[in-house]
């Protein structure tokens, strides 16, 4: 599988290509409309999500709801133009500004901006939702929730799947803790009040995945070497953990075997559902780490590029926090991981042939005669 992101923070629209999905797979874009307004409606956004619409339009790959194994091509298109109209020359600390000058010489802090903004983060969400229903086929499921914003952190998560996702559908910030969650909206509340940003915590669970997805072979294959790599293209994610944050003694973090109704099971899941770069059919956890936005309310110190004498940062529209809507952009990330890896195992053609083929699996026999030709 192959995705293209493509377009500027403020020009005509984002694009998206997909390249290698099976044909055959009923798209539910209810669910890409809900993911999308999920993203871009949460508490802490700036300004320009209330300007934004986020519609999207299908353009190819898809002919009567059914993918068809050409490539998918979605267009967003953009509805808010840039508010800063004269040369930046100011670049804020933690933002790609004087790095990105530093590489590319173009005398215009403005033009590194429509590539760095988060903005291009409504094509992967796109995208992530629309595998969702190739997910679906295989009995995959995705969510992400909030559990920690500054520093108000979840103290107890419920255990229960399906009553995670309801109390984050009812959560402005995405915490399936009520009670932290009046806490977040303080906490953001009061960062907005002293220009103040926020970073946080999140984690996303996939449940259905099956065993034996991904690789310890290649390096660059191994499924966890794929969560990081996609999870920390996205801005202000520092830091990628699968499974338990908890990883100091080996007998209270390792997870023991144990058979139940004949299959093999796990007493835990510290290890998050991966072992060896290799699902082992347990839940897929991944806790992710999201930092303060650069852009402040309150200017910061910095230096004139132009002048190369000191100088206050500007403010350019920005949220207080991403952490919310970064839940919604990790689980897109996290399906297209999983979509990523499962038809590399799977192969592709048509959905129902990559179904027979996943059923068809099972655990091999210790026994199935494998050695008996080199045993002599």
């Amino acid at each position: 599988m192959k995705l293209t992101i493509a377009g500027d923070s403020h020009g005509k629209c984002m694009v998206a290509v997909l390249e290698g999905i099976p044909a055959g797979v009923k798209i539910d874009e209810d669910i890409m409309k809900t993911d999308l307004f999920r993203r871009r409606n949460c508490y802490g956004r700036g300004k320009r999500m209330n300007m934004e619409e986020d519609n999207f339009e299908i353009v190819s790959g898809v002919w009567k709801g059914l993918t068809t194994g050409a490539p998918i091509t979605i267009l967003i298109p953009n509805k808010s133009g840039n508010p800063v109209k004269d040369v930046r020359s100011v670049p804020r600390p933690g933002h790609v500004d004087f790095s990105a000058w530093v590489k590319y010489k173009l005398p215009d802090l403005n033009v590194y901006v429509e590539r760095a903004s988060a903005r291009w983060t409504v094509a992967l969400t796109a995208v992530g939702s629309l595998l969702k229903s190739l997910l679906k086929e295989f009995g995959i499921e995705i969510m992400g929730f909030v559990t920690r914003i500054g520093n108000i952190e979840v103290k107890e998560t419920p255990s229960n799947y399906e009553e995670i996702k309801k109390r984050r559908d009812e959560s402005p910030v995405f915490c399936p803790d009520l009670e932290a969650t009046k806490k977040m909206i303080e906490e953001i509340d009061k960062a907005k009040k002293k220009g103040n940003t926020l970073g946080g915590k999140i984690k996303v669970i996939a449940r259905g995945v099956p065993m034996g997805i991904g690789s310890y072979s290649n390096l660059f294959k191994r499924l966890d070497s794929k969560i990081g790599s996609l999870f920390f293209a996205i801005p202000a994610v520092k830091g990628v953990i699968v499974g338990s944050e908890e990883m100091w003694y080996g007998f209270d973090y390792l997870d023991e075997f144990e058979i139940v109704n004949d299959r093999i099971k796990r007493k835990t899941n510290n290890l998050g559902g991966i072992e060896g770069g290799i699902s082992n059919g347990e839940d897929i956890w991944v806790n992710v780490y999201v930092k303060p936005i650069p852009t402040t309310g309150k200017s910061l110190n910095s230096v004139d590029l132009r002048t190369l004498k000191p100088a206050r940062t500007p403010y350019v529209r920005s949220d207080v926090t991403a952490v919310p809507p970064a839940s919604v952009v990790s689980e897109a990330a996290l399906a297209v991981v999983l979509a990523d890896a499962l038809l590399e195992h799977l192969g592709d053609g048509n959905i129902q042939d990559l179904k027979r083929r996943l059923e068809n699996e099972s655990l091999p026999r210790w026994d199935d005669g494998f050695w008996e030709k080199y045993d002599r």
